[in-house]
């Protein structure tokens, strides 16, 4: 089963949207003064590495499937790499996991954030058999 071009350039479109949400999130725009100031508070590099690749692949693999005729494999993979790539954004929206370091409790309800990230993945799955279904 082919997958229409419309698939991977609508992929495109919403990874280039979360590049721009993600590089908002990192504060990449915020003058060099202004980032040294507030370092401990960015992401860890090697995170920001690995969504950067992801984000990379995505595309990529968008590209490829826009000129090879795309088949299910190359839509179930970008469809991975944007459920990943929006990972941050959607943790950062939902209550956090971590325990509050002055009082080691957790947050009354992260239960929320759990259920939240469950269904996403269901969703996603959901997503990818739908793709792949002949």
């Amino acid at each position: 089963m082919d997958i229409p071009v419309q698939f991977f350039q609508s992929t495109i479109a919403i990874e280039l949207a979360v590049a721009g949400a993600l590089l908002w999130e990192v504060r990449f725009f915020e003058s060099p003064g202004a980032a040294a100031r507030d370092r401990e508070e960015l992401p860890d590099a090697r995170l920001r590495l690995a969504l950067a690749l992801v984000l990379a692949g995505t595309m990529f693999g968008s590209l490829w499937g826009i000129a090879e005729g795309g088949g299910v494999l190359a839509a179930s993979a970008v469809t991975v790499g944007v459920a990943v790539s929006l990972l941050p954004i959607i943790i950062r929206v939902l209550p956090p996991l971590a325990r509050d370091a002055a009082t080691q409790e957790r947050d009354p309800s992260y239960s929320v954030t759990l259920v939240g990230l469950f269904l996403y993945v269901a969703a996603i799955a959901v997503v990818i058999a739908l793709i792949n279904i002949d």
